[in-house]
């Protein structure tokens, strides 16, 4: 079974090369720094707390295009 992430993207939008994580999303950010910062800055919350369920309870994946990577 894959490890559940431990943070929620709430506010915004991550990037990271090709891959972007919209608000809902889980999140796994590559250092504990960067969840610190990511966190004290609004953008990702803990997936267990109120605002990473809300967020999380919002999320709708997008449809697949025919043909898309």
């Amino acid at each position: 079974m894959a490890k559940q992430a431990k943070y929620v993207v709430v506010d915004g939008c991550i990037q990271e090369g090709k891959e972007v994580f919209v608000k809902g999303q889980p999140y796994a950010p590559l250092s504990a720094e960067w969840a610190a910062a990511l966190v004290k800055a609004g953008t990702i919350a803990a997936a267990d707390s109120e605002a990473g369920k809300a967020a999380a309870a919002s999320y709708k994946a997008p449809e697949q295009t025919p043909g898309a990577e």
